[in-house]
Parts: structure tokens; sequence; C-alpha cells
């Protein structure tokens, strides 16, 4: 279904006192520089979500459902629920179809049942994700030594751990020592951990190594090491490897391979579709891309280029995404443009309303055609 956009920019009223997201000031939102007037209350939404802070996009729906001007919007309602499933709130998802329902005159959209989120890999991952998330930061009085024991205490509490990195701009020897030995432990006993952001956190690392002496250096190169280790990237450990046997002139650490058993038993349970129907979503369906999309799907777009190359229409499946990280809606906008300029036809299909309303907020609509799902 198509769904109307609302004609009126929220005011402050519609965000209270949730934090604006990074693109309510003049920057870049995609790949191309955009104005500096506010996003509409959806788009805005859209983008909170995509920066994974979903109760600041549900408020701000919640708000603009409420408003006078943005009470129309039916867009603002399918979002809404897309959000509510997400969170798998089922209790505001009823009361808003009651809502809807006196509102609109038709159905509204129907609620998963729970025995099909339970065999979505789409709402374990999301449910992870909100439960064991752990985001190491220095605390108010700088120190990250004290945040790490956290960390790795917290780790034990949920059984498994989702850890980000990006707010780590600066780190001592002493604390990279205590953030090494603290990975390689839980490493050690297979415990199942996933990462967002290390690359800046690898940023850190090597910049240290050109300010530091040759001695305060073998801390970050133990923290490098490990980080390596933990992402399976065996031909870069080499690469560093070598670095370190020319400056230190000693042999560096041995490889070790690290097993994350919740992430094997999950690939291993997947069932295998049969020929057909891997035809069907790679052909004309489209090539499928799904879980949330980061720096670490860039293994997700190599295999959507390589498909793209041969096609002059290029579909692809987005039913399947949870949403996209807003730190990497740069590199997939590029990725979508860098396909549509090649001269080919690119529609983005299954999307649902949180998700199309954000590539709308990029500007990916200029290059793709996009297609929602139907939702009622």
């Amino acid at each position: 279904m198509t769904a109307h956009m609302a004609t009126s920019a929220p005011g402050t009223s519609h965000t209270g006192n949730i934090r604006p997201p990074p693109t309510r000031a003049v920057g870049r939102l995609g790949s191309e520089d955009f104005h500096s007037a506010p996003l509409p209350a959806t788009q805005e939404a859209a983008v909170l979500y995509a920066a994974n802070h979903p109760e600041g996009a549900a408020s701000l729906l919640r708000a603009e459902i409420k408003d006078a001007a943005g009470r129309n919007n039916k867009q603002a309602w399918l979002m809404l629920f897309d959000l509510y499933q997400a969170l798998q709130n089922r209790a505001e998802f009823d009361a808003l179809s009651m809502l809807f329902t006196v509102k609109f005159e038709q159905s509204p959209p129907a609620w998963a049942d729970s025995t099909d989120a339970a065999n979505d890999p789409r709402r374990s991952a999301q449910s992870r994700e909100r439960k064991d998330f752990f985001a190491l930061k220095p605390n108010a009085q700088g120190d990250l030594a004290g945040e790490i024991e956290k960390f790795v205490a917290f780790a034990q509490s949920q059984g498994t751990v989702r850890l980000d990195v990006s707010r780590v701009v600066s780190i001592s020897g002493e604390e990279a020592t205590l953030a090494a030995a603290a990975l390689a432990k839980l490493r050690k006993q297979q415990f199942p951990m996933w990462f967002n952001h290390l690359d800046s956190l690898e940023k850190v690392l090597r910049a240290a190594f050109n300010e530091k002496s040759a001695d305060e250096q073998k801390p970050y190169w133990a923290l490098l090491f490990e980080l390596l280790i933990l992402q399976g990237k065996g031909q870069e450990f080499e690469d560093l490897g070598l670095e370190y046997a020319v400056a230190f002139e000693v042999s560096p650490p041995n490889w070790e391979t690290y097993v994350n058993p919740v992430a094997v038993a999950a690939k291993a349970n997947a069932p295998e579709k049969p020929a057909a129907e891997a035809e069907s979503v790679h052909g004309e369906v489209g090539f499928a891309l799904k879980g949330v999309l980061s720096a670490a799907s860039s293994n997700q777009i190599a295999e959507l280029n390589a498909f793209a190359a041969s096609r002059t229409e290029v579909p692809i499946d987005l039913s399947k995404v949870l949403r996209v990280d807003f730190g990497y809606t740069s590199a997939f906008f590029d990725a979508v443009k860098a396909i549509q300029l090649a001269g080919k036809r690119v529609i983005l299909a299954g999307l649902n309303e949180l998700n199309a309303a954000l590539l709308e907020a990029l500007g990916v609509n200029r290059y793709a055609i996009l297609v929602r799902r139907k939702s009622t």
C-alpha cells in the first residue's frame, strides 16, 4: 500500500525530551548534502530507530498520531505498529489496533504469532541486541578500567553480550591490557559475543603505535591481536604479526580460533533452501539482505554487487532487514547509488514502514524504487 506523508513539519512539541538525532543540524545524510530544515516526524522517528533508539522513536510517533496535524498520517500509525512488533510489545500493539480501526475504519496490521516470532531469527536477534547490549565508554571521571570490569560482569550475567566500542576515543596502556585480558578470558570460554564498531577502536589502537614508545606500545598491539582473533580475520592477523616482528624483533602471538556457539548453532539449524526456492530469493523476488545492516554487513553488500553485475534490473528483498544502522546509512546509500549509476534499475522491496521512512529521509528513492510490504 502507498502510505501518505504528513504535509507539515513537526514542531518541538513532537520531540519532548527526546535527544534530537544527528540529522537535525546541517550535515550529511546518506551520501549527499542536505538542508537544515527539520525532518518530518516519521523520518525523524526512522532515524532514531536506525540509531538504535526505539523508545525515542516510539515516543515521537505517539506524539505525531495525537497531534492535530499528524493524526491523519497513516504512515506514522503503520510505523508505530512495526515498532511495537519489533519490541514485542503486544499490549501496546493491540491498544493501537483498536484506535486504528476506529480512526481509519479498516483492519489493522496483524500481529506475528509468538510461534512465528520464536522461529524468526529477526526477532531473536533483535531481542538479544536489546537485552545484552553493552556500550563501553569512560565514566564521568574518565575511567575506562572500571567499565571494563562492569562489562565482564554484565556479560556473565546475561549469558551473551553485544559490545559497542564506538565511544572509546582514547585508551591507556593499562586499560588496553585489561580489555585484552577480559576479551581473551571470555573467548577461551567460548562465550557468545558480538561486536559493534570495532573498526573505530582499531583506529585508536593503531594511532597509539605512532604516539607511544616501543615499550608503551605493546598493550595496544596485544588488544589489536585479540580483536582480530575475535573477528576471525586470519589474514589481517598475519599481516599485523609481520609488523610486530619487524617492530620488536620477536615472534608475534599465535593465532587462535574463536567459536561463538550461538552463531554456530543458528547456522547449523538454519534450513537449507531448495534450489528452486534459492533461485526465487535471489531471482524474481530479489537478492535478500537480512539482519541489522552495519559495517559488519560488508560481505552481504559484496554479494549484492556480484548479483547485480550481470543484471539490468536489480530487485533487492529487504523484508528480513531489521534496520539499517545509522552509522552505516552512508555506505548503504552509496552501494545503491553505484548500482543505479551503472545503468541498472534498482528495486528495494519488502520494506517495513520504519525502513522505508529512513530510506526516504536518505534520498535513496532518487536512485531506487521503494516497495513497501503490504501492511493491511
